[in-house]
């Protein structure tokens, strides 16, 4: 199923790898982002900025992906079941068996570990959004300025001079 692969690390005893063919992806998810997403989304920044904010969508999609894969290997290893690790691919990741699930309810909890993770993962970065560590939609002017840059004593201030 897999071709060259590499180790990464380990992480709760699971042996995370990514197969060559997840640098496609990271690549398809980068161009993606700088070239359609976020042009859209954040308009007149530079191409340059795009990019960079291209390959950092990318690169979170790593630790989620892992994460998730994570989740599904934790419930496996709780069944008794043994986990041979985690490889990243192309498709996204796979947390490999070492052998088929004892019953039917270990198998359904563990497939459903996965996508659980990854709304609790969601669910975390709405709650950072909500929070107001967003992002603010400008026209020009850094992606995310300082949260401080409107209580400068003297600008923006009543009696102030700015």
């Amino acid at each position: 199923m897999f071709g060259r692969r590499f180790d990464l690390f380990e992480i709760f005893g699971f042996r995370v790898r990514v197969d060559m063919s997840w640098i496609v992806l990271a690549i398809l998810v980068a161009w993606s982002l700088s070239s359609g997403y976020f042009p859209v989304r954040f308009e007149d920044l530079s191409a340059r900025t795009y990019w960079t904010m291209g390959i950092l969508g990318a690169a979170g999609l790593f630790p989620s992906i892992i994460f998730h894969e994570t989740a599904h290997s934790l419930v496996a290893r709780s069944f008794g079941m043994p986990m041979k690790g985690i490889t990243l691919f192309v498709f996204g990741g796979v947390a490999e068996m070492g052998g088929e699930p004892p019953s039917p309810k270990a198998e359904f909890f563990m497939a459903i570990a996965g996508p659980l993770s990854s709304f609790v993962l969601a669910g975390a970065f709405l709650g950072v959004y909500a929070a107001g560590l967003r992002p603010v939609r400008r026209r020009s002017g850094p992606l995310f300025p300082p949260a401080s840059c409107k209580r400068i004593p003297g600008r923006n201030a009543p009696g102030g001079t700015g």
